[in-house]
């Protein structure tokens, strides 16, 4: 859904976001009939008085293409300079080439963590094992072919009409190599997915209590930059931008470890979750946090 009203502004800075609604999905491997949703996703449109930044870029075509028409309605005649991705999950890159079509000044800005882990998302493993089957509109024109550019080791920031974005390499977070995106002029930082809305969480990827010891930690980090509003990818229409997203993700960090810990089965795991989070959407998320978490299936 479009937003046309900055969350936060100044004379010459300003970020929006756009909320895209829960997209439908496939679950690959699984023979239930139950409607499949992956978590709806917010990007940042952050504009200055002659650029833009886009933070991150849906997965499709079809989800990409209305973005890149907000985008034009709230940039005019400025230039959409960056594309920057906070992490290397598909969800967050593969539509970076359909916002380029339209604005083909764009350059797409990472760290070379970030980076790094884009490419394994492309490989055939990943691509035709997980994100096809999960994505069919993906196999209509198959894996992206992407010209990064790789913000430099200890220099990972970039300026856009005097304002300073700062790339920030986190401890942890919901996939290995996760960044934020500071942005103090506006005292705002773009979470990706180390913070979390009122959404069930992704923890396929933190098996093991240091690694989810590295996400509670990622969130202080993102507190020490003292803030006053974070965007987190993965949130409810209805959610805002307030600091309560640090200590409510780490808060589920913690009661998931618990859940988990004393239950057998992912069936159990999942009825324990969702008692104590009955608010929380994203059921293909939380189904396959659950199942890797009991050893039922293996990401590829």
């Amino acid at each position: 859904m479009a937003s046309y009203i900055p969350i936060a502004h100044t004379a010459s800075i300003q970020a929006y976001t756009y909320w895209d609604s829960p997209n439908p999905v496939s679950f690959p491997g699984q023979n239930s009939t139950e409607p499949w949703i992956f978590n709806p996703t917010t990007f940042t449109l952050i504009t200055t008085p002659n650029e833009a930044v886009l933070v991150d870029t849906p997965t499709v075509k079809s989800r990409a293409e209305p973005v890149a028409a907000w985008i034009a309605e709230i940039i005019q005649h400025r230039t959409l300079s960056t594309i920057y991705i906070t992490h290397g999950h598909g969800d967050h890159f593969f539509g970076a080439g359909i916002i380029q079509e339209q604005f083909p000044d764009a350059v797409i800005r990472a760290t070379n963590g970030t980076y790094t882990h884009m490419l394994e998302q492309l490989t055939p493993e990943l691509w035709d094992g997980l994100w096809v089957p999960t994505f069919p509109e993906l196999g209509q024109a198959g894996p992206p072919d992407l010209q990064v550019e790789v913000l430099p080791a200890g220099a990972e920031h970039f300026t856009l009409d005097g304002h300073e974005f700062r790339a920030v390499e986190v401890a942890g977070g919901d996939t290995a190599s996760s960044t934020v995106l500071h942005v103090p002029d506006l005292s705002l930082v773009v979470g990706g997915d180390v913070v979390y809305g009122n959404i069930y969480q992704y923890l396929a990827e933190n098996t093991t209590p240091q690694l989810r010891q590295g996400w509670i930690k990622a969130l202080d980090q993102i507190a020490a930059l003292k803030p006053r509003l974070v965007v987190p990818s993965h949130r409810q229409f209805t959610d805002g931008f307030g600091l309560e997203h640090l200590s409510a993700t780490q808060e589920y960090i913690r009661t998931w470890s618990k859940l988990d810990a004393v239950t057998k089965t992912w069936q159990e795991l999942e009825a324990a979750v969702t008692k104590a989070y009955p608010k929380r959407i994203g059921n293909f998320i939380l189904r396959l946090s659950e199942l890797v978490s009991k050893g039922d299936v293996q990401l590829p």
